[in-house]
């Protein structure tokens, strides 16, 4: 036997073994390259995901980056999918505070988007004001809101034309104003109400109902996990 055909089981040994190496190196590699291609993908859907949560027009906000308490305090996993068709057939879960608030599928890792953000919530203030004696009554809300719900009832004789908010005409009948009405101000600055009648307004004669808001920062996290 040659020294050639002596060292061929050594070679054949080496190049088997070199080839099993070879073959893990890539297995590796592979189910390296797509964990990193899992994690990217969910990366960018958490990102956009948590992009649209806050938008102006998202269902879910006021504005921009300020939430509304009670619109995304009831969100379900149902309206998650329907309102963010992007989240069908993937475990996503969407938290404020490390407080769940939907989640579709099972999310036990994945990759988390955090941003903070506002969450705003308006609760309903109703007062009876005291109006002054002058045929221009009126009053000055003490905090600010969006809306403002009137409810005229003047006494048998009086008639209230006109209701202003800032000054801007808000209300207005020649033939008398009565009932309930709601109207939009401007939530960048406090409201006076003036109520233009022909006689003095007696207590009781209008009811106010304002909706101050309530803001508090929190953290809105979105997991995607595959």
């Amino acid at each position: 036997m040659t020294r050639g055909q002596a060292n061929m089981p050594a070679l054949l040994v080496a190049l088997l073994a070199l080839t099993a190496v070879a073959g893990i190196g890539t297995l590796v590699a592979d189910d390296a390259f797509g964990g990193a291609t899992r994690d990217a993908d969910g990366q960018r859907i958490a990102t956009g995901l948590s992009e649209r949560l806050v938008r102006a027009d998202s269902p879910l906000a006021d504005r921009a980056n300020v939430l509304n308490g009670s619109e995304t305090a009831s969100l379900t996993a149902a309206e998650l999918e329907s309102l963010f068709p992007v989240v069908q057939n993937r475990s996503v879960r969407v938290s404020l505070d490390d407080e769940t608030l939907a989640q579709t599928g099972r999310v036990d890792g994945g990759t988390t988007v955090r941003r903070i953000v506002l969450v705003e919530r308006r609760e309903a203030v109703t007062i009876t004001p005291s109006l002054g004696s002058n045929s221009e009554q009126s009053v000055t809300l003490p905090r600010r809101t969006e809306n403002v719900t009137v409810e005229l009832s003047p006494p048998v004789g009086t008639t209230v034309r006109t209701v202003r908010a800032n000054g801007r005409v808000v209300l207005h009948d020649d033939s008398g104003l009565s009932g309930t009405e709601t109207v939009s101000v401007s939530r960048y600055e406090t409201t006076a109400l003036t109520f233009e009648a022909t006689d003095r307004l007696p207590d009781g004669s209008v009811t106010v109902t304002y909706y101050p808001s309530q803001t508090r920062k929190a953290v809105l996290a979105v997991t995607v996990d595959g």
